[in-house]
């Protein structure tokens, strides 16, 4: 039902008011009376009407004074003053004391229409300019803020190879010590959370050059559990000694997908938030559980199912009810200027929704806050075990020409590569790493070098020595670069892409790729091309896209989006047909290659993509005759 316009009528003598009112009644306005003046002011904040129709001379309080005491702010009705007096003085002061219109008893009722007509169209018009002032103003903001936003990200770009210079010193020399120490060694403790951290800082660099990319975040199938209790060991030192931590983390294994650098980042607003609100102590508790939403008992709008909650729980000084709703808005703040950016709950709301989830606050001032996260769960099992700092990492004995303009990673990247067993050439000079080279073009193996350098960057030396000798293997190592990705690092002479900071474990496998040639153990017997539509299914990384490129009675090669090399050489695939069908299962296998993407090998298929190769191993008669029957019904043609 359209809403009909609110009119106040205000004149000492009821018989008017009484008249006007049935007047403007009966042209369908809803229409109000009083006759008293005070009333007829409390009344203008009180229903803020649409317009006043308001007689001037009136005891007490006189229509003028009431034009007067008018607050602008809470009221943005029209004013008619209706008055019996004659003068044009009397009608100059009203309209420049805000009335829209004058009018002069006695009136004909038709007049009284049009005046009121004009008068709210007049109103509506205001209204309008105004709305389109305020609209033009908030897209001006957002203007700026983008713009801003657009600035922060090219800062994200440029800071970051420097930034990922200084990461890589702190990861690599860390690694380094680790190496050193035993494992009983107080001091192995302190180092593996400086690693843990540094690691973290990688992420979240990663994470900030991704939003200046405008790329889409890495979510994927992790375990709450770990992740949380990651984010309180790392924030215990950054918190006062005056707030105590209590915990209370399910036992049960919460899995959702989810990017762990932005669950720590969750952790860390809203843990920092808390810490500021309890600045003379309090008890900040961390609790995950798992929760099943129903129809009956659910979340507007959260779908029924399994969630995982997070509470974060304080005893500080509260939100206010007056602004607890405004909390989320991205530039809210109730901080001193300087002392808070106002997007910190913003980007923890974002990151919720994105993931699939809700969050809740609930609060009560003096007393209490609480943050109530709920994120779906699936019912995967992820094997989330820490990394085994004490791993043998694969080395061999090649001589690596190794370049950088930073000599404290140079020499860093150099004990490391020693260690592994190779020779190293260092330079932090491209110029000069050239002219050696030139002299003994045959004598170097590999060449890992920095995108960012004076005088010949990564690439330009990378086309200047192929120049001298075309098989040359390189990694181009980058901190940020816009000019190459691992889809156009192929054709730039490139095998492989390292971001800065490298880890060891990363450092080495990624060499043992480019330098290892493609396993022929699978090939003894034929293979044949796989259809479209094929794909892999590994017990390693269930959730990873992998499509099937070849296949044979020995093994089968897919194409891949896993993030690394396998840790574990040792699998089980399942091959789908291209109708969806689980055709076979549970097959044991051993990885004998894993090509990186943009490595410059040929493939059949998917040359943006990595390759694994597999070998079958101990296949049941049944299975054997599976992998024939696939081959038979499904594969294409005989690859040579």
């Amino acid at each position: 039902m359209e809403n009909r316009p609110r009119i106040l009528i205000c004149d000492d003598e009821p018989r008017m008011t009484a008249s006007i009112k049935a007047l403007l009644s009966a042209s369908g306005y809803e229409a109000s009376t009083t006759n008293d003046p005070r009333h007829a002011l409390t009344l203008i904040h009180a229903e803020s009407p649409d317009l006043v129709i308001m007689d001037i001379m009136m005891p007490g309080m006189t229509g003028f004074e009431v034009l007067e005491s008018v607050d602008r702010e809470r009221c943005d009705a029209s004013f008619i003053i209706v008055t019996g007096e004659a003068s044009i003085d009397s009608a100059i002061k009203a309209i420049r004391m805000g009335a829209n219109d004058y009018l002069r008893k006695p009136f004909e009722p038709e007049e009284l229409l049009i005046r009121v007509e004009n008068a709210l169209d007049q109103r509506q018009m205001r209204l309008d300019h105004t709305n389109i002032q305020a609209e033009k103003q908030q897209l001006e903001n957002q203007l700026r803020q983008s713009q801003k936003m657009e600035a922060i990200g090219t800062l994200a770009g440029g800071i970051a190879h420097d930034f990922n210079n200084v990461l890589s010193i702190i990861l690599g020399n860390t690694e380094l010590a680790l190496a050193t120490i035993p494992k009983k060694e107080t001091a192995r403790q302190n180092l593996e959370r400086i690693l843990t951290a540094s690691l973290r800082a990688r992420e979240m660099i990663q994470q900030l050059l991704r939003f200046s990319r405008k790329e889409e975040s890495g979510r994927k199938p992790l375990q709450l559990n770990h992740v949380v209790g990651e984010s309180l060991k790392l924030m215990r030192a950054s918190l006062p000694t005056n707030i105590a931590i209590e915990t209370d983390i399910s036992a049960a294994e919460l899995t959702a997908v989810a990017d762990a650098t932005q669950i720590h980042q969750i952790m860390l607003n809203l843990c920092t938030n808390a810490a500021h609100a309890m600045a003379s102590g309090g008890v900040l508790t961390i609790r995950l559980e798992p929760v099943l939403l129903d129809r009956t008992a659910g979340i507007e709008g959260l779908d029924p199912g399994s969630y995982a909650r997070l509470i974060v729980a304080d005893t500080g000084h509260g939100i206010e009810k007056n602004i607890i709703d405004r909390i989320f808005d991205p530039y809210f703040t109730t901080k001193e200027t300087g002392k808070g950016t106002g997007m910190g709950l913003s980007v923890v709301h974002g990151i919720v929704k994105s993931s699939g989830g809700d969050i809740r606050v609930f609060s009560n001032p003096g007393q209490y806050t609480e943050f109530h996260i709920y994120l779906p769960t699936v019912d995967t099992v992820i094997d989330e075990k820490p990394a085994d700092l004490g791993k043998q990492l694969p080395g061999g004995g090649e001589h690596i020409l190794l370049v950088d303009d930073e000599e404290m990673l140079v020499d860093m990247m150099q004990q490391v590569l020693e260690q592994l067993g190779y020779t190293v050439s260092a330079h932090a000079d491209s110029s000069t790493a050239f002219n050696a080279f030139r002299s003994q073009p045959l004598s170097y193996d590999l060449l890992i070098t920095d995108m960012t350098m004076p005088g010949m960057n990564g690439i330009e030396l990378t086309r200047a020595l192929k120049a001298v000798r075309a098989d040359l293997p390189v990694i181009l190592c980058t901190g940020f670069n816009e000019q190459i990705s691992e889809k156009n690092a192929q054709s730039m002479g490139v095998q492989a892409l390292l971001m800065k900071p490298v880890g060891m474990q990363q450092l080495a496998e990624t060499i043992r790729s480019v330098l290892l040639p493609v396993s022929t153990e699978r090939r003894k017997d034929p293979r044949f091309l796989a259809p479209p539509g094929s794909f892999v299914i590994s017990r390693t990384n269930p959730y990873a896209r992998c499509s099937l490129v070849d296949i044979g009675r020995s093994g089968l090669a897919f194409s891949h989006e896993m993030e690394s090399s396998a840790a574990n050489p040792s699998d089980r695939l399942a091959i789908m047909t291209p109708d969806g069908e689980l055709f076979l299962n549970d097959i044991p296998c051993r990885i004998v290659s894993d090509i990186p993407a943009g490595s410059g090998i040929v493939l059949t298929e998917a040359e943006q993509q990595a390759r694994r190769s597999v070998c079958f191993e101990n296949l049941s008669l049944l299975q054997m005759e599976q992998i024939d029957h696939f081959i038979h019904n499904h594969a294409t043609r005989l690859l040579h």
